[in-house]
């Protein structure tokens, strides 16, 4: 038997305003029969639907460029860093790029894919640089109080409902969460309530671009201040820099600037440390750690070579006009792709690319050690690389 409320009785207290709603409860049994419903995929194993992924990386990795690239691809229908995607519309919010910089960025990213801006009929995306960017806000002071939803959330929302979104992509969490960057309850609210809400409301996925803690880069984690941001998310990655090598090591150079390490550090759905190389190049990431498939990969790869290849026969043309001979000894000090790469002829090439071209070139036969050069200032003959002579039929 219910009581009726007395508000004179002080053995009860004042009903609540807001009745929770009844809870689902499911009888398995009746799931006896039923297909099982398969598992949804933004990207598989990398981006389930129905949830919210995070990309971390320092600033500066590239992870925006990343999640650009992302966007496009499952806009157009494109495999992302050699992985199918779910085609579908997407929504971007850019938080630290205006629309000239993700203009920019856009142009390569689609000479990239070899599209138009006018095949992006499917994405969307908004500037958000220098505003109000909260989504979820707590009580100063308090680390267990409740999270409220800001304007900007519903905003967000609706936008990509009336869209038709199926992908969100939030950029970054720095900007959106207004909260305790180590408060457990606080980062549990904003993750679930706020991100992975709106991927329930849309039936699709939200990617959360966020920085990583010092303590994240330090130990490789590449996590947040605490671990719920970590174990609040059903997938996690983690974009990074390369180690940094022994700088003593002449052949360490530049190019590893333009190598990063994509890492799903955590899965649900999925095996976790799977880990692709990419590489910077001509404004986008490219996978490196994929054979070339296609005729449109071997030409560029080819492409990139034969640019190396001309970049090493300038440059040792140049060195030999001047009669500063070169060596194909790392540890000399006139180690021939290390000082190419200083000259103006190399036009950016690495000392890498240099150090791979110098060798398809010995194996070519197009040049060879052990080639005077010229005099040094004790009038004594030099010796170094130099274009290989061409053998005349005659002398046979």
């Amino acid at each position: 038997m219910t009581m009726p409320f007395d508000p004179e009785d002080p053995g009860h207290g004042p009903e609540p305003q807001d009745q929770p709603e009844p809870l689902s409860v499911i009888d398995p049994t009746l799931l006896q029969g039923r297909p099982v419903p398969e598992r949804r995929w933004i990207v598989r194993d990398w981006l389930p639907m129905g949830q919210t992924t995070s990309l971390y990386g320092a600033g500066g990795t590239g992870k925006t460029l990343l999640a650009q690239q992302l966007a496009t691809c499952v806009a157009t229908g494109r495999q992302w860093l050699h992985l199918p995607t779910h085609r579908c519309r997407a929504l971007a919010i850019f938080c630290e790029d205006d629309e000239d910089e993700l203009h920019r960025r856009q142009h390569d990213i689609n000479s990239h894919y070899g599209c138009q801006f006018s095949d992006l009929a499917d994405f969307r995306w908004i500037s958000r640089v220098g505003d109000d960017n909260l989504l979820m806000t707590f009580d100063a002071g308090r680390t267990d109080g409740v999270g409220r939803l800001k304007p900007f959330w519903t905003q967000i929302c609706e936008a990509a409902k009336d869209f038709g979104a199926r992908l969100v992509i939030l950029d970054t969490a720095a900007d959106m969460f207004g909260g305790s960057e180590i408060a457990r309850p606080q980062v549990r609210q904003f993750v679930q309530g706020a991100c992975t809400r709106i991927a329930r409301e849309i039936d699709g996925a939200v990617l959360l671009c966020a920085h990583p803690s010092l303590s994240g880069q330090a130990t490789g984690r590449g996590d947040g201040g605490s671990t719920a941001w970590s174990a609040s998310v059903r997938s996690r990655l983690y974009l990074s820099l390369p180690p940094k090598p022994d700088t003593d090591d002449v052949e360490v150079d530049d190019d590893l600037d333009d190598q990063r390490f994509l890492s799903r550090k955590k899965s649900n759905y999925a095996r976790s440390g799977e880990q692709v190389v990419l590489r910077w190049d001509k404004g986008v990431f490219v996978r490196e750690d994929v054979m070339a498939g296609d005729i449109v990969d071997t030409i560029q790869r080819r492409n990139r070579e034969r640019e190396a290849d001309e970049a090493f026969l300038r440059c040792l043309d140049v060195r030999n006009r001047q009669g500063r001979a070169l060596s194909h000894s790392p540890k000399a000090s006139n180690y021939a792709p290390k000082e190419m790469a200083k000259m103006p002829e190399a036009n950016g090439v690495s000392v890498r690319r240099l150090s791979d071209a110098m060798e398809r070139l010995f194996g070519a036969g197009e040049v060879a050690a052990g080639q005077r050069i010229g005099i040094d200032g004790s009038r004594r003959p030099t010796h170094g690389i130099a274009r290989k002579p061409k053998s005349n039929p005659s002398d046979a």
